[in-house]
């Protein structure tokens, strides 16, 4: 269990100490020993020399002349134990001035876990919903390990030590080495930005739109076929044996199933960072990666994409044999952008999930009257082009016309003139029945029927019924032209 394993590593470092302690205690017992060794052999010959009170004054004497060393041995051992007083001492203060700490104690407790390591899980860090939730700011996560650090399966971490980035920790109940800090954490949650964008139209009206987009850490990795795959969820990293208490408590908190992600996805998103170097106080003077995916993928793209339509075309509906409304197309062209721009492997380590156009607002109301006027050119341009074309229309029709009762008198006079010139009596039947037969022919004509009045046809059918039969053959023939 994991109490019970950093106990025994807490006593196995702690007795070394005390071995320490106890080899630098003989080594001033020899020392004394080695200086004052006259001074012993000239109490111990007068006992050897006396063979009866060898054994009645042994003990006494040893006891005796171990007394005698005690003093001397605790003199030289002075200033070794005067150092492993003045060590720790004088690393509490250079640790509590180096980095600021709350007092000595505080420093000298991170030497003392940094020296002999941990009893419990303390101190703790938990990263929840992108943050750090418990533990911000503390000596654990300005200067780094030896600590316990509890990451939910929503988020990721990429640590450094020694100024230098070291590994990415996905969701896991696990320790940070000495000297071991959090240098980035990363939402593994679905993002969704609302980004509005300000653009002109063809029409040189300037608009705002709304993009609505919903993107997250890149999961897709390229197998060894090279076709991309999804990395599937796993089981949640247990980086020591843990107490099944602490296991289920965590777990229904949210260390759960963590979401996926890849290490090469995390990495590229910790470390795309733009920092305004000479605008310290700009409300986003440090942008990370969720801004490179909105504002250098989207803003640009938006903006050229809204200036190739007019402002009537981007708020009217799909027109008839329209399949989609210029509001789709520009949503799926941004989306495909996006697609493109933010392929597997890309440099930020995001992936586009979704992707959609807002509402459309013009910028400055009073921009409605250009608008209005604008359109007012637009239509009176075109009611010109209209009449023109009208007219046109007539003029081309009143010479057809024309034309074609030319071709009427034309055809009459070629009708009668035989009835004139010929040397028999005229007779006004014939002379009838001869001008309605030729009207009853220009009638089939396409070039003059569309130019007889209305009710001529039927006059001309008045006029057979009253001259008889004579016209018969004529309407019962079938014009071939």
């Amino acid at each position: 269990m994991i109490r019970r394993t950093l106990f025994a590593e807490y006593t196995n470092r702690f007795m070394l100490l005390v071995l320490v302690i106890a080899l630098l205690f003989f080594l001033g017992a020899i020392t004394e020993s080695y200086h004052r060794r006259a001074d012993l052999m000239a109490e111990i010959e007068p006992i050897l020399s006396d063979e009866t009170s060898v054994t009645l004054k042994a003990a006494p004497t040893i006891i005796a002349l171990i007394v005698n060393l005690v003093p001397g041995v605790a003199l030289n051992f002075l200033p070794a134990l005067a150092a492993l007083a003045a060590i720790p001492w004088a690393a509490s203060r250079f640790m509590h001035t180096l980095y600021d700490t709350k007092d000595v104690k505080e420093a000298h407790d991170f030497l003392h876990r940094r020296v002999f390591g941990m009893t419990a899980p303390d101190p703790i860090m938990i990263i929840k919903d992108g943050d750090i939730d418990i533990g911000v700011g503390g000596l654990f996560d300005r200067v780094g390990g030896r600590g316990f650090v509890v990451v939910h399966n929503n988020n990721a971490l990429v640590l450094e030590k020694g100024g230098r980035l070291t590994r990415v920790m996905g969701p896991c109940l696990g320790f940070l080495d000495s000297f071991e800090r959090i240098w980035e954490v990363v939402d593994l949650r679905p993002q969704r930005w609302i980004l509005t964008d300000n653009a002109m139209t063809k029409d040189g009206i300037p608009i705002s739109c709304e993009a609505d987009i919903t993107f997250k850490i890149d999961d897709r990795f390229t197998d060894q076929w090279g076709q991309v795959q999804t990395k599937q969820p796993v089981e949640t990293e247990s980086l020591r044996p843990t107490d099944e208490e602490i296991v289920k408590a965590l777990g229904e908190k949210g260390i759960g199933t963590p979401l996926p992600y890849t290490d090469e996805a995390v990495f590229n998103a910790a470390t795309s960072l733009w920092v305004r170097i000479r605008q310290p106080e700009h409300k986003e003077q440090l942008r990370k990666w969720t801004g490179r995916v909105i504002i250098s993928g989207v803003e640009g793209t938006l903006r050229s994409m809204l200036a190739r339509y007019r402002l009537d075309w981007l708020l009217q509906p799909p027109q008839p044999g329209q399949e989609e409304s210029p509001r789709e197309e520009i949503r799926k062209q941004l989306e495909q952008k996006l697609q493109d721009s933010f392929s597997p492997g890309n440099k930020v380590g995001a992936r586009i999930l979704d992707v959609n156009l807002g509402k459309i607002d013009v910028k400055d109301k009073r921009i409605s009257t250009q608008w209005t006027d604008a359109w007012y050119s637009i239509w009176e341009q075109r009611a010109v082009e209209g009449m023109a074309e009208g007219e046109a229309e007539l003029a081309r029709l009143q010479a057809a016309q024309v034309q074609a009762q030319a071709e009427m008198v034309l055809a009459l006079t070629e009708a009668i003139r035989p009835l004139v010139t010929s040397e028999e009596a005229l007779s006004s039947y014939k002379l009838a029945t001869r001008f309605v037969e030729t009207l009853w022919w220009l009638s089939y004509s396409p070039g003059t029927r569309a130019f007889l009045p209305p009710g001529t046809l039927r006059t001309l059918d008045e006029l057979k019924k009253l001259l008889g039969d004579g016209t018969d053959t004529a309407s019962n023939a079938s014009p071939q032209n």
